[in-house]
């Protein structure tokens, strides 16, 4: 970890004492380590615990814009997200994947398969409380650089939220991002595996994976912050399955030290577990998270979840802890005479308060002989989540 001015719990305490001097340490007195099985109640009383949720990929299609339009012209996203809203606000520190870009007015409000998300996404987001966004995804160019451009000016407008993966200048592409929580700086870097085969006006707009640079990256990460979070688009859509691509880098990172890794883009979940590093660190690496919202026409697509765990600061140490994964539920209402045209009424539900008699209504049952139910998606949990990070 890279040098800092002074002991985070020495901060922490700080904050509570008057007029008391605090000797400079250097931050390789404090080192990551990840433990989950230890309680809550072994932890001390002058633990400093730092709270993350992520969620997946937010995958805006015309039905959802549609369906949050309003009479004003203007767009509305917030309903949707009600049932997490708390999660969201509670959380020291909240990932989001925005799979889809805010290109601007200039050109259409769009879904697949170039995506143009209306504005007032950022803006929502934002008040939500999210902390973290990705913009490094496959379509990250969908509506080329004038696109990618416009969305990290959209997002700029929120300085409390970090908006990573593409630039507007070389300089802000070797710029680390970094957030502070509690005395603790976490960087925060992202990488996607391609843009749809659309090349980028220069070789740094947008941050693709390679290998030189990611550990060029991580390197100058662990100079500037006490933690590294990496958000990874990566893997094959519509499949549970590791490829081999996501396993070499996921890899990569635990041998790098970097302590979280939050997988975006198959659009389905994927396994989470730990990596151990070459230093013999341990990495926690979730695969992917599945769809946070979306209007798809697979059950599976429909499935997503967040991720939950506590940074805890003791002992001059930094440990990740109780973590656990809480599957959640892209739910509409459709005519199932004309599915493809009617889906209404999106809404992300907990899967433990997804009732049978709500998803009875969920427009996918009976189609293409589909039967939505609360155990029929945790059966769909349970084959691809190890039980460790169930609750």
């Amino acid at each position: 970890m890279k040098k800092i001015a002074m002991v985070i719990l020495a901060i922490f305490l700080a904050s509570c004492q008057s007029n008391e001097q605090i000797d400079e340490q250097t931050s390789s007195d404090i080192e990551v380590t990840n433990n989950v099985e230890a309680s809550s109640e072994e932890e001390s009383e002058e633990a400093v615990i730092i709270s993350f949720v992520g969620v997946g990929d937010n995958l805006i299609h015309d039905s959802i814009i549609a369906d949050v339009y309003q009479e004003d012209g203007s767009y509305d996203f917030t309903p949707i997200y009600e049932h997490i809203a708390t999660d969201i606000q509670d959380a020291d520190l909240a990932f989001l994947n925005q799979e889809t870009i805010l290109a601007g007015t200039d050109y259409p409000y769009t879904g697949y398969p170039a995506f143009n998300t209306p504005n007032e996404m950022a803006g929502n987001m934002a008040d939500l409380g999210f902390d973290l966004v990705n913009g490094a995804t496959n379509h990250t160019l969908d509506y080329d650089y004038p696109g990618a451009i416009h969305a990290i000016e959209v997002w700029s407008n929120y300085p409390d939220l970090i908006y990573t993966g593409t630039y507007l200048s070389e300089a802000d592409r070797l710029r680390i991002p970094t957030i502070e929580r509690k005395g603790v700086t976490f960087s925060f870097l992202s990488y996607t595996y391609g843009t749809n085969g659309i090349e980028p006006d220069t070789d740094w707009r947008v941050s693709y994976f390679d290998e030189k640079l990611i550990r060029d990256d991580v390197k100058r990460a662990k100079e500037v912050s006490d933690v590294v979070i990496v958000s990874a688009h990566w893997g094959d859509e519509n499949t549970s399955e590791i490829n081999d691509f996501q396993r070499y880098y996921a890899q990569l990172f635990a041998d790098l030290e970097v302590d979280v890794v939050v997988g975006t883009h198959p659009h389905i979940l994927q396994p989470i577990e730990w990596l151990e590093g070459e230093g013999g660190n341990q990495t926690l690496v979730i695969y992917s998270l599945g769809n946070l919202v979306a209007h798809s026409l697979e059950d599976f697509n429909t499935l997503g979840g967040m991720i939950h765990f506590d940074f805890v600061v003791e002992d001059e140490q930094i440990g990740i802890d109780n973590v656990f994964f809480e599957p959640t539920v892209s739910h509409y209402t459709a005519d199932h005479q004309n599915i493809e045209q009617t889906r209404r009424g999106f809404k992300i539900y907990k899967l433990k308060d997804y009732t049978d008699e709500i998803a009875g209504e969920h427009g996918l049952n009976g189609y293409n002989g589909i039967v939505i139910s609360q155990e029929h998606y945790q059966d769909m949990v349970d084959s691809i989540i190890p039980k460790e990070f169930l609750k």
